[in-house]
This record gives C-alpha cells, sequence and structure tokens, in this order.
C-alpha cells in the first residue's frame, strides 16, 4: 500500500464536513508505516515446512546411524513412511494456516491427533512382536532422542513462521511442535533397530505428542512476553 492509496482511504472515509485540516491530523497520529516483502505463497511456505521436516529426519538418522531402516520390511516401508509425511503435510499446513490472518481454519489440534493415531495405527498394525523386557530403559533412549531431533526441527519452523503475521502463537507452536516431533519420529523409524510393538506404539509415537503440546506450551508463553499491555 502506497502513501497516495492511504490518503485517497482518509479522503473516501472522512466524515461529512471533514475539513482537510482534521484528514492531516489523523495521518499525523497514524504510527509510522514500514515497507515489507510480500509473503510467499501458502504452497511455498507449506513446501518450506516439508523441507524442514525431512531434512531434520534424514539428517538427524544420518547422525545417530540408520539403524532401522534395513530391518524393515518392504510393506512396513510403504505405509510408515507415507503415513508419516502425510501427516507432515497437514501440520505444515496448519502452520501455514497461522503466518497470515483469515489464513483458514485452525487445523492444528486435529493435526496433532493425525500425527500420533495414524502412526500408532500403523505400528498396531504392522508389528506383533510384544516381547519387550528392557520397555522403560530402550523407551527412553529413544524418547530422548526424538526429542533431541525434534529441537533444531522447532527452531527452524519457528524463524519460519516469524516471517508471517501470527496472530495466535498457541496454535501456531502446536502445529508446528507437531511438525518438530514428526520430524523426530521420522528419525527414529530410520534409526532405531528395535521393532517391538509396544516400543514402537509408545516411546516413538510419545515424540509427536510431547513436542505438540510442548509447542503449545512455548507458543503461550510466547504470546505472554509479546503481548502489548492495556493502557
Amino acid at each position: 500500500m502506497t502513501p497516495e492509496e492511504i490518503d485517497e482511504i482518509l479522503a473516501r472515509n472522512a466524515p461529512a464536513g471533514a475539513g482537510s485540516a482534521a484528514i492531516e491530523r489523523v495521518k499525523v497520529s497514524l504510527p509510522p508505516l514500514q515497507p515489507v516483502h510480500p509473503l510467499a505463497s501458502p504452497w511455498a511456505l507449506a513446501l518450506a515446512f516439508i523441507m524442514v521436516f525431512a531434512a531434520v529426519a534424514v539428517l538427524g538418522a544420518w547422525a545417530l546411524g540408520v539403524g532401522g531402516l534395513p530391518l524393515l520390511s518392504g510393506i512396513q516401508r510403504a505405509v510408515i513412511f507415507p503415513v508419516l509425511f502425510a501427516a507432515g503435510i497437514v501440520a505444515a499446513i496448519a502452520g501455514v494456516r497461522e503466518m497470515r490472518p483469515a489464513g483458514g481454519r485452525r487445523i492444528g489440534s486435529f493435526a496433532l491427533a493425525m500425527g500420533t493415531l495414524a502412526p500408532l495405527a500403523a505400528f498396531a498394525l504392522l508389528f506383533s512382536d510384544y516381547d519387550n523386557p528392557r520397555f522403560v530403559a530402550e523407551g527412553l533412549k529413544c524418547l530422548v532422542a526424538g526429542v533431541g531431533c525434534a529441537i533444531p526441527a522447532a527452531l527452524a519452523l519457528y524463524l519460519l513462521l516469524r516471517r508471517g503475521f501470527v496472530l495466535e502463537w498457541r496454535a501456531a507452536g502446536l502445529a508446528a511442535g507437531t511438525l518438530a516431533g514428526l520430524a523426530g519420529i521420522c528419525m527414529l523409524e530410520l534409526h532405531c533397530p528395535i521393532l517391538k510393538a509396544p516400543h514402537l506404539m509408545l516411546w516413538h509415537v510419545a515424540v509427536v505428542w510431547v513436542c505438540g503440546i510442548g509447542g503449545s506450551l512455548a507458543g503461550c508463553m510466547l504470546a505472554a512476553r509479546t503481548r502489548v499491555p492495556e493502557p
């Protein structure tokens, strides 16, 4: 919007009888306006979100070792990774919608539900070995590794969100946390060699839930810090 367009809007919406002096006083009372770059298209932003998700998952597995992928059967690979990718797309769309006012219906809660229930169902259908004597010890290691992998993804997604105009940081944090958690669980599917149903259904899926809720809480704290105090 140019200064001329602002002048036109003020003149068109001025009360009847308002003189040029009154319009000038309104113009002087406006805060200083700075030029901004146009926001990228929603599809370009969603692609950037997905690229963060994929890059963090692959790099995290490369750093920790790809010990799980070779043990998965063809059917397991064909189900698990498309499910995680589909959930990641939903979470990316949820995040993009928070970057602009009236960007669309909020779906962060749906993204978190899909990001937890879809992998849970896939693991329940694909794995039948329930013998897991070191359930807690092995599980905690995967939970920590998955959340640790999700942290850099969450930071990168936060930088992307800041390029938009986020009105509700709680919802934005929920979407970003969910997508970061999905990057963590995807890394674990590439890295973790433990193919026990209870391990996968609890500890791997918990990464998404923990990160989604954590992202929402972080968004609440960020909103509280940036809230403008009422006069």
